[in-house]
């Protein structure tokens, strides 16, 4: 371990075997010899063109969700034009696919992302590609109040896409259920702004409504007196933002119903804002979303 002052930059940078940049020295040994292991794909492109770049990135993005059975390469064909020449590569992007120490398959151009997962998959088995499998594990994780497991999960999701939105969605959650409201509005203010999804937005309001209602008394508090008085709706309306709180949505949205039902324009509107704000926070298909709509419709055109 380090110590706390020692200079980071000091510390040997961490050699990554999946993705390298490839050399007329290191051909053999980095794609021909390393596709006696896994497969290595050979990545001819330039620099300075975007298109290549953009596509390398999905590239990269697919070779790491491989688990180690994949690898990838990357050349500038300006610098191994001999090779290229050899390989017969008269376009760039142009990608070689290595298998078992030799060349098995290849294409030219940057090909659509439903089309390389399809090739990847074909190589090394729909099991390796397991991104969304590990999103749907976090989130059952996260919906099952295992908030550390799922933060967890999600982390693991970003070692392999580093900029799934899906997955920053997820750890802003978990870290409110933890009640880590400072990291998870670090993570948010984090975020490059290139990073953006529905989900996304909506894990972010979430986090809006959490730190706003920060310090609010438990739900039990206020159950009894809106037990008491129901008729008090500024006290029905406190319980209701308590219980979204304490992640009881569903309960949260039928208080605020409640609300709205007694007095439609009590506290110019407040309650029909704040049931939009959980709304926003779930997400608009969430199924609690959908169930609150209908009700909320059912009461004011009714």
């Amino acid at each position: 371990m380090a110590l706390i002052f020692e200079d980071a930059n000091a510390l040997p940078a961490k050699t990554d075997t999946i993705v390298k940049d490839g050399t007329m020295e290191s051909f053999k040994t980095d794609v021909v010899e390393d596709s006696k292991k896994r497969v290595v794909f050979a990545y001819f492109a330039t620099r300075e063109n975007p298109a290549c770049q953009q596509f390398a990135a999905l590239l990269e993005k697919y070779v790491r969700l491989a688990n180690g059975k994949a690898a990838l390469v990357k050349f500038d064909i300006l610098d191994v034009q001999p090779l290229a020449m050899q390989l017969g590569i008269q376009t760039v992007p142009t990608t070689m696919i290595f298998v078992k120490g030799g060349l098995a398959d290849g294409f030219a151009g940057a090909i659509p992302e439903s089309q390389l997962k399809t090739v990847m998959q074909t190589l090394i088995g729909k099991a390796a590609l397991s991104l969304d499998e590990m999103l749907k594990d976090a989130t059952e994780k996260l919906n099952n109040d295992q908030a550390q497991e799922a933060l967890e999960a999600f982390a693991a999701v970003l070692e392999k896409d580093e900029a799934n939105p899906a997955a920053f969605a997820g750890m802003i959650r978990a870290f409110i259920r933890l009640g880590q409201l400072d990291a998870a509005q670090d993570l948010a203010d984090g975020l490059d702004a290139s990073v953006k999804s529905p989900d996304l937005e909506a894990a972010k309001t979430a986090l809006k409504l959490a730190l706003e209602s920060k310090g609010a008394p438990s739900p039990d508090s206020l159950a009894q007196k809106v037990e008491q008085n129901p008729d008090d709706l500024q006290t029905r309306f406190d319980y209701a933002c308590a219980l979204f709180a304490a992640n009881r949505a569903e309960q949260a949205i039928d208080q605020l119903i409640a609300v709205i039902e007694k007095d439609r324009e009590w506290n110019n509107d407040a309650a029909r804002q704040y049931l939009f704000k959980i709304f926003a926070a779930l997400g608009q298909m969430h199924p609690v979303t959908v169930a609150g709509r209908r009700k909320l419709s059912s009461l004011l055109f009714s």
